[in-house]
């Protein structure tokens, strides 16, 4: 049985809601719905996919998916529950991703597009995340331009940083994790910055320019401060250790948006704490 696979089948015969197909393997049933507006008629050889339906059958479709066994794709989620997410390869069943694939904490959510193919377990199938190698299988040859900024979907988490995968050519793009500024889940879109080329990959960044990251970078420490009871244990003197871990930015960041922050007399800077500014002014 191709399971997960297109393959030829068929038309062996006609039945009130569909058609027989059958192939060496077996016969399979292919339902009215699943023919895609083709007018077929018994006798004829059509390309089928072989899924398992909402009945936990098996059965064929003519309509034609986006991943298979051999084949990978980005792919949209479109649910979530306790078994994990439940992704749209243009067929009528979503397939699972399942929870024990997935990084916790780090799940997409719905919308999110994953890089991935099927996988077959016993006599079922599942979505299975595709590796930098069979990415690369993917590449349409399509080079990146260094400077400018291509959209794309994060599909692989490290210590080190995030890996991308480009939407339109499916090139691989690689973060640094001080070239981040939030944390990121797997599947999420995100706009990134080229700023080299190597030999089988870019690497990119998704800081901001320097004016509007100034800007963002103070509201992450004035919105940190108003939750904190106008204080913070942080000053210029902090270490770039522990302002990292903390605000996820680099202590030279920090430093420009305290200062931001005190331009616009919103602080107050002592060398081992910042105190919100209760009578600061009201400037945006």
């Amino acid at each position: 049985m191709k399971l997960g696979l297109i393959s030829k089948y068929k038309v062996t015969r006609k039945t009130d809601i569909g058609y027989m197909i059958n192939d060496d393997s077996g016969e399979y049933f292919l339902h009215n719905n699943e023919c895609n507006h083709q007018n077929i008629k018994v006798g004829d050889i059509v390309s089928a996919f072989l899924f398992i339906d909402k009945k936990k059958r098996v059965a064929a479709t003519l309509n034609i998916p986006k991943i298979t066994l051999d084949q990978g794709n980005l792919c949209e989620v479109v649910g979530v529950d306790n078994a994990g997410v439940f992704v749209n390869i243009g067929i009528s069943r979503d397939i699972l991703l399942s929870s024990d694939d997935l990084i916790d904490g780090k799940w997409p959510i719905v919308g999110d597009k994953v890089c991935c193919k099927l996988h077959r377990r016993g006599d079922n199938l599942f979505i299975r995340l595709l590796n930098k190698q069979e990415i690369i299988e993917l590449q349409k040859g399509n080079d990146l331009e260094v400077g400018k900024k291509y959209p794309g979907h994060v599909y692989r988490i490290t210590k080190e940083g995030i890996n991308i995968v480009e939407e339109e050519g499916f090139n691989i793009i690689f973060v640094y994790y001080k070239n981040l500024r939030k944390s990121y889940r797997i599947g999420e879109k995100v706009e990134v910055k080229i700023i080299n080329k190597n030999s089988d990959d870019y690497s990119g960044t998704l800081i901001a320019q320097k004016e509007l990251l100034i800007k963002d970078d103070a509201q992450v420490i004035y919105d940190y401060l108003v939750s904190h009871n106008g204080t913070m244990p942080f000053s210029s003197k902090t270490s770039p250790e522990l302002i990292y871990k903390v605000f996820k930015m680099s202590k030279a960041a920090f430093k420009r948006a305290l200062g931001n922050l005190y331009k616009q007399e919103k602080v107050l800077l002592f060398d081992d704490k910042t105190i919100l500014n209760r009578g600061e002014k009201n400037e945006n």
